[in-house]
């Protein structure tokens, strides 16, 4: 061909027919040499990383001659590069996440479980619905509280019918106790329907104080060798039961022998009867005497009938409570 034309007309691939641009000496689509010879071996394409993991990669390498070994890697590749025996593979990362650690064992692959959450039992407290703290109001500790008129967190200095130390309200398992810490008039409690009381036990109605002194058994024979007492008189093959009233200081006021099945307490037509009394219903509470005590029944309607506590006694939310002047109320908060 004349050389004016080869160096003004496009140059044709031998193998692929490709136009190539004037004097082109490999062909733009396949690579082969324009003069027919063989076309170089293929590039090597490198995956690209995450720009955190890799700073600087080349876009590709340098193809070689044929039949030439391929370049070797430096020894150190880039950061976030693996070797393997085929190269250079790369590990993806996520930009800006440090690597993870290692696995935190937990509770179900090593066999045991967290312990169960405790369940808290009900806030409790007080709260006075008479007597001169009236409208009071107490939260109890988890543990429990003490009342008294010097010592505890439930104080009633000025109420002079309450010990220094007068109870202690304790919480286990999540019920609530109440225990007399030796008091001078004592703790009192109010019954649902009915109650148990020994001979000798008290207990309390509207203002009033009661004790259940028992049975009376009859006078026996007298003979003419013993000389008797003098007093009232008791029938004779009859057990007569006595209740007896408690006035200030502890002493004895009415008293009341009957041998009938029954003993009344309210303000009017009863055996006990206090008209003048606003804490007593009509028909308050009646005594049934028992072989080894009596049965208190409440008729109250819910002004309450109170028993003395003796050693320790649950209370449940409801209850009341009789310490000196004040009649305390057991609430859930």
């Amino acid at each position: 061909m004349p050389a004016l034309l080869t160096k003004n007309l496009g140059v044709i691939c031998p193998s692929c027919d490709f136009l190539n641009v004037v004097a082109a000496v490999r062909c733009m689509a396949c690579g082969t040499a324009t003069d027919g010879s063989a076309p170089p071996a293929p590039r090597i394409e490198v995956p690209r990383v995450g720009p955190s993991a890799v700073q600087a990669m080349p876009s590709d390498l340098e193809a070689t001659t044929p039949g030439s070994p391929l370049p070797s890697a430096p020894h150190d590749g880039p950061p976030g590069l693996k070797r393997t025996a085929s190269g250079v593979t790369p590990i993806p990362q996520v930009p800006g996440r440090p690597p993870p650690g290692p696995t935190r064992p937990t509770f179900e692959s090593s066999g045991s479980r967290p312990p169960a959450a405790v369940a808290a039992g009900p806030k409790l407290g007080l709260t006075v619905l008479a007597g001169p703290a009236r409208g009071q109001r107490f939260r109890l500790a988890a543990t429990g509280a003490q009342i008294g008129r010097a010592k505890g967190a439930i104080l009633f200095p000025d109420d002079p019918f309450i010990s220094p130390l007068h109870a202690t309200l304790s919480i286990r398992d999540g019920r609530l106790y109440v225990r007399d810490e030796g008091s001078t008039s004592g703790v009192y409690v109010s019954i649902n329907n009915t109650e148990t009381i020994p001979a000798g036990g008290l207990f309390s109605t509207g203002l009033r104080l009661f004790r259940f002194v028992g049975a009376i058994e009859p006078a026996p024979p007298w003979n003419h060798e013993d000389v008797l007492i003098y007093g009232s008189a008791v029938p004779n093959n009859q057990v007569q039961y006595v209740v007896e009233e408690i006035i200030l200081g502890d002493r004895p006021g009415r008293c009341l022998m009957s041998p009938g099945p029954t003993l009344t307490v309210g303000q009017g037509r009863c055996d006990f009867s206090f008209p003048n009394d606003e804490g007593l219903a009509p028909r308050h509470c009646e005594i049934s005497p028992l072989p080894d005590g009596a049965l208190i029944r409440d008729l109250s309607g819910g002004l309450g009938t109170f028993v003395r506590v003796t050693g320790e006694r649950p209370l449940k939310a409801g209850d009341r409570l009789r310490v000196g002047q004040q009649t305390l109320q057991v609430e859930t908060l």
